[in-house]
């Protein structure tokens, strides 16, 4: 039997929440409640949702508060469909929030068999396009495979200072066959060092890293693992650039897509595979 899907409702009218709930649970579904934005977060600390239904006006934190802190800040919420309940339908509103990042708009008063439907489209479309990217893991990983010719996984390096943000690149990698180890950021201060053994280290992006990386500047030598930093939304070109020069090698931009992961493990085994070569071009 197939899990129940799990649908966050955040709606600050006490009545209209209930009703919603009970709806939903009675299509089968498992439904987690909010009365804004704040208490939203905390709901989605307990236990992930596949679907968020949201209001546009309430208390705290609004719904476009709401929506711009889960797309910046809750990178394991990308792949989660939020639609807004708004009284106001009005063009504008609905175009500025698919501008903002929200995937469909409901207007109040609420038609429930209309919000059933667009739930269950929602998800079935989440569906097909999990079935899609466990496909392209699978060649990725017969890939792998091939280009490796051995049996010993792939060692990677993930430095971070909070091993929640990495959770879902981790996951990702050891479904690839990696061999994974999560450094504390703290082992880069007072002249640490990352395992140079390593193909592959990532780097999520703090003043401990920055600082690191800036004292690396002509220190990395030929067999020195490939240094991949997590760049965060609002780091400028010219920043990437010094750090490259800095001895960074690579850089995989938010949000952080597996597809752009398996890329550098990719990028990784062909210069293993094929020591000194160029690629032709």
């Amino acid at each position: 039997m197939a899990a129940k899907a799990t649908i966050l409702c955040v709606e600050d009218e006490g009545l209209l929440l209930e009703d919603i709930r009970e709806e939903l649970e009675d299509a089968g579904y498992d439904v987690l409640t909010a009365p804004d934005g704040k208490v939203a977060i905390e709901r989605i600390g307990e236990k992930k949702p596949d679907l968020i239904l949201c209001d546009v006006m309430m208390p705290d934190m609004d719904g476009p508060a709401f929506l711009t802190y889960i797309r910046s800040a809750m990178p394991a919420l990308n792949d989660v469909p939020l639609i807004f309940l708004t009284a106001r339908g009005m063009r504008e509103d609905i175009v500025a929030g698919k501008q903002m990042g929200a995937d469909d708009y409901l207007t109040k008063p609420v038609d429930y068999d209309l919000l059933l439907a667009t739930v269950e489209a929602h998800l079935r479309q989440v569906s097909r396009v999990e079935g899609l990217n466990r496909i392209r893991l699978q060649q990725i990983y017969e890939e792998v495979k091939r280009l490796r010719g051995s049996k010993e996984p792939l060692t990677i390096s993930i430095v971070t200072g909070n091993p929640k943000v990495i959770a879902p690149i981790r996951g990702a990698l050891l479904e690839l066959g990696c061999k994974v180890r999560t450094v504390p950021e703290a082992n880069l201060e007072n002249g640490g060092s990352l395992f140079e053994d390593d193909s592959i280290t990532i780097l999520t992006y703090s003043d401990v890293v920055n600082r690191y990386l800036t004292g690396q500047t002509g220190k990395t030598g030929a067999g020195a693992s490939r240094r991949v930093l997590l760049a965060p939304p609002s780091m400028s070109e010219t920043r990437k650039e010094s750090l490259m020069e800095a001895g960074l090698d690579d850089f995989i931009d938010y949000p952080y897509k597996p597809v752009e992961i398996f890329k550098v493990v990719m990028n990784r085994l062909q210069e293993v595979r094929l020591p000194g070569a160029k690629a032709a071009g």
